[in-house]
């Protein structure tokens, strides 16, 4: 099962290589839903110095209505599904 943590700060760097990040914004006028963006990010070094090297992010959800709580099933099972360790979890409202 992948560790939930809070999302990092602007100034802060992520610590994982491969983690999920799951994002919830406020929708306007609406009490229950919220929109959620999850993205799988994932880091390739390539110790060659090729052009593979690099931040991949792979969009999983955009944008959709839903609760809190159904994001963060869908992002644990995607991550049990895909060997992700690390899930952040970040709220705007």
């Amino acid at each position: 099962m992948a560790k939930i943590k809070p999302s990092v700060r602007p100034t802060e760097t992520y610590t994982e290589s491969n983690f999920l990040r799951v994002h919830t914004f406020s929708r306007p006028r609406e009490q229950v839903d919220r929109l959620v963006t999850i993205e799988h990010l994932s880091y390739t070094a390539d110790p060659s110095g090729d052009a593979k090297s690099g931040w991949r992010c792979e969009t999983i959800v955009d944008g959709e209505p839903m609760s809190g709580e159904d994001a963060l099933f869908i992002a644990e099972t995607y991550a049990q599904e895909h060997d992700i360790p690390v899930i952040y979890e970040c709220h705007s409202d």
